[in-house]
């Protein structure tokens, strides 16, 4: 077996054990939820969250328009050229519920104690059903 093949074969025994989370590629949320956490750690500036969330500036820009139409973040205006972005109430609630989720699916939190779940639950914003759709829409 040649070198090649088996690095191969152990990248994909390990990506099995992690079982089917182990996406290579990010989901819209997860980006979006990448963004939110970089913000939530204070005032942020565009090259700093490019960097620490990973994306280009063309996907990042569409990423920040679409935050700051919902009211997940703020634009502040640091005088000149220079802002900043700021985690609003909404976008901290989101991000809350959405790090709940991703650790009950990691096993981390277990769901069998309902408590865990309301404690969850309890801070994310109470949002009205919707129809599927993209996220973009």
């Amino acid at each position: 077996m040649s070198e090649k093949t088996t690095e191969r074969s152990a990248s994909t025994a390990a990506a099995e054990e992690l079982g089917p989370l182990s996406q290579v590629r990010r989901s819209p949320m997860e980006m979006v939820c990448d963004i939110l956490g970089v913000v939530a750690e204070g005032p942020t500036k565009p090259t700093h969250i490019l960097y620490k969330a990973n994306m280009s500036w063309k996907v990042l820009s569409s990423y920040l328009d679409f935050l700051l139409q919902r009211g997940l973040i703020e634009k502040s205006d640091q005088g000149g050229k220079r802002s900043v972005y700021i985690l609003t109430t909404k976008g901290r609630s989101i991000l809350q519920l959405y790090d709940g989720l991703r650790l009950s699916l990691n096993g981390t939190v277990p769901l069998e104690d309902d408590g865990n779940v309301d404690r969850i639950l309890e801070n994310a914003s109470r949002l009205e059903p919707r129809q599927a759709s993209s996220l973009w829409k």
